[in-house]
């Protein structure tokens, strides 16, 4: 071995020593601003648990979430990897225009376990007596933005998964947007945030649609259960942030990206809020413009139960979402078509399910999530209890 080559390998493996001494040794991380989520920490060791694979893979993803520098890392890994033009970076596509996609394939999907949320979904229209029960389920970025992916980038098969959703669901409506959304695309007057000479229905950094996507959806649901939708400028659409880097960001940290711009529609009807039973002042936490999950605004973030009932609706209609977190940014466009909405989100909802139904009868229940969120979630099953 050159002498070079041994000095860098020495110097290599002195870093990764000391690293994994001070990540034991130093003060542990709770918190990630940056990923927007709770780190990994060391397990307290039991003797007879030392051996057992859950705590072998505790130690892991600790050691992995508490390595010092680790954002630092991330972003040189992604620089060094587009530099020798690699366009997937930690499960993320670089793609054109500054857009980034989340790499979600046929093989991370679970057919048996989509299928059987199916079915759930199916037991919740049966739970729902004489609700009109709709299904929407909002295709991955990637799927409607194929021109601004990499070359040769592959993702999981989304005409297969609304061909299964559509002849498995019973009594349950499903609203396909694929081609609202692509239409959406080619939008300039009256529409959302321009960029590159298009209208965004998603953002560039982040898993979820714009707030024009959401209004792309609202639309569509309202259509589909007979009512006219209001123009998106009728609700007023302002500006909240210019400088939002999202999830997908978070994963590649480029420091080639682009921040995205979040509007918000300010025409809203006044309303009484509740999340998990404590009430909160407005539908947007604005203070989230100083936070890195600006995306949070909505409601502050997510809850088991979000209860919203308006102060002087013109009709006593009701509304029950299970929903992932984009519903959150298309709820403030469908306010003022109920006098009362609830959302529930089963990741964080403690009660049953078939109780609550009976409890709480709706005239309309949604369910709104992402495609591939909907055929990943393990909490579905609640809708059987």
């Amino acid at each position: 071995m050159k002498k070079k080559d041994f000095t860098f390998v020495v110097c290599f493996v002195a870093a990764l020593a000391i690293g994994g001494i001070v990540t034991v040794t130093a003060g542990h991380r709770e918190y990630s601003d940056n990923e927007n989520r709770y780190l990994t920490q060391f397990p307290k060791l039991v003797p007879e648990d030392v051996m057992t694979g859950e705590v072998q893979q505790e130690l892991t993803d600790a050691f992995n979430d508490q390595f010092p520098g680790r954002d630092w890392l991330t972003a040189l890994s992604t620089t060094v990897k587009k530099g020798i033009g690699m366009k997937d970076v930690g499960g993320v596509y670089l793609g054109k225009d500054h857009y980034y996609f989340e790499k979600i394939m046929n093989q991370n999907i679970s057919r048996t376990d989509y299928f059987q949320n199916l079915r759930f979904v199916n037991r919740l229209a049966s739970l729902s007596k004489d609700a009109e029960v709709t299904a929407l389920l909002v295709p991955l970025p990637g799927q409607i933005l194929k021109d601004k992916l990499p070359e040769h980038a592959s993702l999981y098969d989304a005409d297969a998964m609304y061909k299964t959703a559509k002849e498995t669901l019973q009594n349950v409506k499903l609203v396909d947007i694929r081609k609202d959304m692509k239409e959406a695309r080619k939008q300039q007057k009256g529409a959302g945030v321009q960029t590159s000479g298009e209208t965004q229905v998603y953002y560039r950094t982040d898993h979820h649609w714009t707030q024009y996507g959401a209004y792309v959806g609202y639309k569509a649901y309202t259509e589909s259960v007979g009512r006219k939708a209001a123009s998106y400028k009728s609700f007023d659409i302002k500006e909240f942030s210019d400088a939002f880097y999202g999830t997908l960001y978070s994963k590649a940290l480029d420091s080639d990206a682009v921040p995205d711009t979040i509007e918000l529609p300010e025409k809203l009807p006044e309303a009484e809020i509740t999340c998990d039973g404590k009430e909160i002042d407005a539908v947007y936490d604005t203070a989230k413009k100083n936070e890195k999950d600006k995306y949070a605004v909505y409601f502050g973030g997510n809850y088991g139960e979000v209860d919203i009932r308006m102060k002087n609706p013109d009709n006593d209609r009701t509304l029950v979402i299970f929903k992932d977190s984009f519903a959150n940014s298309m709820v403030p466009f469908l306010m003022k078509d109920y006098a009362q909405i609830r959302m529930i989100d089963l990741r964080y909802f403690k009660r049953s399910v078939s109780n609550y139904m009976e409890e709480n009868p709706a005239d309309e229940v949604l369910v709104l999530y992402e495609m591939s969120s909907f055929a990943q979630a393990d909490k579905l099953n609640k809708l059987m209890k």
